[in-house]
């Protein structure tokens, strides 16, 4: 599968438009533009992939396409899992308190190995 940010940084190239410029229309800043073109970012919503394609005339829909591909495919965000499983925030934060005990992480990822198993 393409990756969206060498997608959006061709599209961007051949329209001649620098980061600035599409972060001033879209709104958002350079390096946020930049990291989802180095793909350290996921492809952003779909109303501002929508917005990025009007401003580089983009017309097939390409972009857009290729963002709801590699979203549909995409784990949720760290942050999205806590707030859909609020327990889970809860054991890594338990997890946290024994970090530098060695044995006790390795109990605990044997148990978790246990658990997955199951």
């Amino acid at each position: 599968m393409a990756s969206f940010g060498l997608t959006l940084k061709k599209a961007r190239i051949s329209k001649k438009a620098t980061l600035r410029e599409i972060g001033e229309y879209i709104g958002k800043s350079i390096g946020y533009i930049s990291d989802i073109e180095h793909d350290r970012k996921r492809p952003p919503d779909l109303e501002t992939v929508s917005k990025i394609e009007d401003f580089l005339g983009v017309e097939d829909g390409s972009l857009l396409k290729l963002a709801k591909k590699i979203r549909k495919n995409m784990k949720p965000s760290l942050s999205t899992r806590f707030k859909q499983k609020p327990k889970l925030k809860y054991a890594l934060l338990r997890a946290e308190k024994i970090y530098e005990d060695e044995d006790k992480l390795n109990k605990l990822l044997e148990t978790l190995n246990k658990l997955e198993g199951e």
